[in-house]
């Protein structure tokens, strides 16, 4: 009965990101007549350590390329963000390229500390992520639903500091299958107009196999 409760919900949570994802495509069309796109986007190039306390042998360093286009309605209030990207993650214990992902986010602040996000995306995989020691290789293509909570913690003359809390609900469309529920908590602090660093904590539960708690580091360059 748990399992067949549990397929009910895959079902049930896959049913609504079709429906999120149509409607989305069906809005697309008829974004120019209501908001117009910012002239510039913003760039960002991300790079992010992380270091998984339950595997020694787990330590990643990936480089994430984006580029945010924002749309703004006539009152110049944000209305959508379309976000295309290119991500890479190397293995440095095994010297390996274990991910390489090219994908979409669409989100948008709901309010001001509370963001929403679809992502889809295509990857390529190499790696030990079911038995520890065993390599799959293959491409995938997923959907990622993006919980974001943030506050503004300091901000002066001086320094400024922000919070934040995120759950990101992983579904792989080949595998027919949710494959991760990730959790996570840190802080961000703009270092300067083009510099942002980053550190957190992040739990990853991988549905069907091991679980993770990692320390993350990332220092982003935004043009």
């Amino acid at each position: 009965m748990k399992f067949v409760c549990g397929a009910i919900r895959v079902m049930e949570i896959m049913k609504l990101k079709i429906l999120f994802l149509a409607g989305l495509l069906l809005l697309l069309p008829a974004l120019p007549v209501f908001a117009a796109f910012d002239k510039k986007p913003e760039f960002r190039w991300q790079q992010l350590y992380r270091s998984d306390f339950n595997r020694e042998d787990h330590y990643l360093y990936s480089n994430r390329f984006s580029a945010a286009f924002n749309l703004r309605n006539k009152e110049e209030k944000g209305f959508l963000k379309l976000e295309p990207f290119f991500e890479i993650r190397r293995n440095i214990n095994k010297d390996l390229w274990e991910r390489k992902e090219l994908g979409l986010e669409i989100g948008k602040d709901i309010v001001k500390w509370l963001y929403v996000g679809q992502i889809i995306q295509k990857g390529w995989m190499h790696e030990d992520f079911r038995n520890y020691a065993d390599y799959e290789k293959r491409d995938y293509t997923e959907s990622e639903t993006r919980l974001l909570i943030k506050h503004d913690l300091i901000s002066n003359k001086y320094i400024k500091l922000n919070g934040f809390a995120f759950s990101e609900f992983t579904y792989d469309f080949d595998e027919g299958a949710g494959t991760r529920n990730e959790l996570a908590v840190g802080l961000t602090a703009p270092l300067s107009k083009y510099i942002e660093a980053e550190i957190n904590w992040r739990h990853i539960d991988r549905i069907h196999f091991y679980d993770s708690d990692t320390a993350e580091a990332s220092l982003t360059l935004i043009f």
